[in-house]
């Protein structure tokens, strides 16, 4: 059932805008969409055709636990993306897991500390190499 209601952005506070955009783009594999000029450096990444992640180069704090979920095409090669960057985080909502509704779930920091849950639809075929317990709960 549909409200009328959709989300277009994500507003994402950084401390090095190039920094952010580089992960946004070299490592989750998004694109860069036409930014206005803000009167401060931004950047608008594309997701899809209606949804944005508008990268703001502010001073503020994002609350630990907040986050947003980007559902991913290929959940192992963005996994492996991130753990080459020392991206993926455990201390705050566990380890990667596979939810009951059979989608993976792992969370992952920008470089300025945002946290990102990442996701698959689940039926997604994901490498079993990539489940190391230091990351991954043990299926169950």
């Amino acid at each position: 059932m549909s409200n009328g209601f959709r989300l277009q952005h994500v507003n994402v506070m950084v401390r090095d805008l190039a920094e952010a955009v580089e992960f946004y783009v070299g490592g989750l594999g998004l694109e860069p969409s036409p930014t206005p000029d803000l009167g401060f450096p931004a950047q608008f990444i594309r997701i899809n055709d209606e949804q944005e992640i508008h990268l703001n180069e502010l001073s503020g704090e994002a609350p630990e636990r907040a986050h947003f979920c980007l559902r991913v095409a290929d959940f192992t090669a963005t996994v492996r993306r991130m753990g080459e960057r020392d991206a993926i985080e455990t201390a705050t909502w566990g380890k990667g897991r596979r939810l009951p509704s059979g989608v993976m779930q792992l969370f992952v920091r920008d470089p300025s500390g945002n946290l990102i849950e990442l996701s698959c639809e689940a039926d997604q075929e994901v490498d079993p190499a990539l489940l190391d317990p230091a990351v991954f709960e043990s299926a169950p």
